[in-house]
């Protein structure tokens, strides 16, 4: 009996190993053609099992810093040091391009939740910018990051300057595995309330902005909780929970930088990552709408 169950298991981790194995190899293919890098890490919150692909080297934050910036922005009004009804006023003076809530509300006050939402929905960088100010700015998050077990990732500045990407540059980055760890951690641990970890994911939910990434290749009955990110280099990014209900969620994170691709091009290297990555986890029946 012993030795069947031995056999079993080594069959087991045989075919893991193999499968594994084949990921990264048809990551890899897709890293050559992008002619850039590629960084992926895939967290089963069913089994624990993490799989990755240059997942411990650092890439370009860009703008999914802006959940990790609202979930200090959380944590802090559960520890009572911030209301999140706090008023904001948006100055003409601080609007940066791609701005599509505060635009509208130059010379009015936003509260810090309203703020954060047109952070998470629809990537405003001047909201984003108004609630770094609120929080004590990016050392901070890096602090709050640090204090909750992520030794990697770092936020060094505000938009736009974050999003330039410089090669070697390690400022403003992550890697990977440190980051679907800290969304683990933010989402389904206990860093948070379990009323801020639902506003974090429903802002995740509700995000506007990356329909033509993940969202694009799921069918109806997968829920996606994402954030994406561009930036100088080529870069291009996104950070998901995926599920279907009933089962637990796949973390995923996805970066690309040192391209001279187009951001369709981008977008389709992500595309073709997620549909790789759903082919070997098998959450979906389909990886496809096409």
């Amino acid at each position: 009996m012993a030795k069947w169950f031995f056999a079993v298991f080594l069959t087991f981790l045989s075919t893991t190993g193999c499968a594994n194995s084949s990921l990264h190899e048809r990551i890899k293919l897709l890293e050559q053609e992008s002619g850039g890098r590629i960084g992926v890490a895939v967290l089963d919150t069913a089994t624990q099992q993490l799989w990755d692909y240059r997942g411990s080297e650092p890439f370009p934050l860009m703008s999914t810093f802006k959940t990790l910036a609202c979930a200090k922005l959380l944590f802090d009004s559960d520890k009572g040091k911030v209301d999140l009804q706090q008023e904001h006023r948006v100055k003409a003076s601080n609007l940066l391009a791609w701005s599509p809530v505060t635009e509208q509300y130059t010379g009015k006050k936003l509260t810090l939740e309203k703020l954060c939402r047109a952070s998470m929905v629809y990537s405003d960088n001047t909201a984003i910018n108004l609630v770094l100010k609120s929080i004590g700015g990016p050392q901070e998050v890096t602090a709050f990051l640090r204090q909750n077990g992520d030794r990697s990732t770092r936020l060094d500045r505000i938009e736009p300057e974050l999003n330039q990407a410089l090669e070697g540059d390690l400022r403003d980055t992550t890697t990977p595995v440190a980051i679907v760890g800290t969304l683990r951690r933010l989402l389904y641990g206990r860093v948070l309330e379990k009323a801020s970890r639902a506003k974090l994911k429903n802002w995740m939910l509700k995000n506007r902005v990356s329909d033509s990434l993940l969202r694009s290749i799921l069918p109806a009955d997968i829920s996606i909780a994402d954030r994406s990110g561009a930036g100088g280099n080529g870069s291009r990014a996104i950070t998901a929970v995926i599920w279907r209900d009933r089962q637990k969620p796949l973390i995923i994170a996805v970066y690309l930088t040192q391209t001279r691709l187009t951001l369709a091009q981008r977008d389709k290297i992500i595309v073709d990552i997620g549909k790789e990555i759903f082919k070997e986890y098998r959450l979906p029946e389909e990886v496809s709408k096409e």
